[in-house]
């Protein structure tokens, strides 16, 4: 019998998630080793948490690539009045983004039907996994205030909404505005502000969490058991940061903005590429994407055909290659 039940990690990259969806439509189809129908713990950093959040709320692939389709890229652009140069600029100036990221959150949470993360709690009898987390979903954000790694829904306890006396309950908290802050690219969409608890008063901007941690493939990793199931990673690989015409914006803004996202890009993936280990290579499934840009909203498409294609041809190359024998996590264990 094929392996029926995994684990995912996804990877960000804006717009280039599409691929993502093409590597799970093959995933689901599968072989004699490997056929996934159901996507237990899922995780992702920026595109990958929007990825992963539907997935955790039960959707299947193929209606994940008719939404991917439909989706109002163009709209997600959100500068307000005077287009992507006057009222981007002014947004950047006051908000600290060229776009509010608004119409997107909003947008999302409609997709996910006001969806909380206490429907993605486990059950109460298997209580917190070995890592000590309650939630199926993960997603990873960075508070560069604090100058830390955050992992949601667990670490919004450390916060409170800016005018709230209460700390963040993550059970009552909005699986889309969890989304925002995990894609909350540098500059280009406006970051998320949060009132620190250990540090009262102190106001913490939380951006994109591949500013630390691209590809958290190690998330779900035990040290104390053999895992039951593999946890698999979606890389996306190749690409263009910045695209479209927001690059001509950012030059234009002069060496302070470019070195800025040129830092964003080497942060979210010189880590990766360099430090692989074994155990991120038997289970990471590395998805080309072309010259596809981060922030390339307006994609025709054939290009955005081409990203699912391409997604799906990576698994195929990918399951032919697994061998569940060769299998380990982080600590070095196999498959139990």
């Amino acid at each position: 019998m094929p392996i029926e039940q995994a684990d995912a990690v996804f990877q960000g990259g804006g717009v280039k998630g599409l691929a993502l969806v093409g590597a799970l439509l093959e995933f689901e189809r599968g072989d004699a080793q490997v056929a996934i129908n159901d996507w237990v713990n899922v995780a992702g950093t920026s595109a990958g948490a929007i990825v992963a959040a539907f997935l955790a709320l039960g959707w299947s692939p193929s209606r994940l690539q008719a939404l991917m389709k439909e989706m109002p890229y163009e709209r997600f652009e959100d500068w307000g009045p005077g287009g992507e140069i006057i009222g981007g600029l002014f947004n950047l100036a006051r908000h600290h983004g060229l776009a509010h990221g608004e119409y997107f959150r909003k947008w999302l949470d409609g997709e996910l039907q006001g969806a909380t993360f206490a429907q993605l709690k486990r059950p109460q009898a298997a209580g917190p996994d070995k890592t000590g987390d309650e939630y199926r979903l993960r997603m990873v954000a960075t508070d560069v205030t604090s100058r830390q790694m955050l992992v949601l829904p667990a670490d919004l306890a450390k916060y409170r909404l800016p005018g709230s006396a209460d700390p963040i309950d993550p059970d009552s908290f909005k699986v889309a505005d969890a989304v925002r802050m995990s894609m909350s690219i540098p500059y280009f969409f406006q970051p998320v502000v949060l009132e620190s608890i250990e540090a009262p008063n102190q106001l913490c901007t939380i951006v994109d969490g591949g500013v630390l941690s691209n590809f958290p493939v190690w998330l779900f990793d035990v040290e104390d058991r053999a895992p039951q199931r593999p946890t698999f990673g979606f890389q996306l690989t190749g690409g263009k940061g910045i695209g479209g015409a927001l690059r001509h914006i950012v030059d234009g803004l002069g060496w302070p903005v470019r070195l800025g996202t040129d830092i964003f890009h080497t942060a979210s993936e010189a880590w990766d590429k360099r430090f692989i280990s074994h155990s991120t290579v038997v289970r990471t499934c590395p998805i080309g994407t072309g010259d596809v840009g981060t922030t390339e909203f307006k994609l025709s498409d054939e290009r955005q055909q081409g990203l699912l294609s391409g997604g799906e041809a990576a698994a195929r190359t990918f399951l032919a290659g697994f061998d569940p024998e060769n299998y380990v996590n982080t600590f070095g264990k196999g498959l139990a």
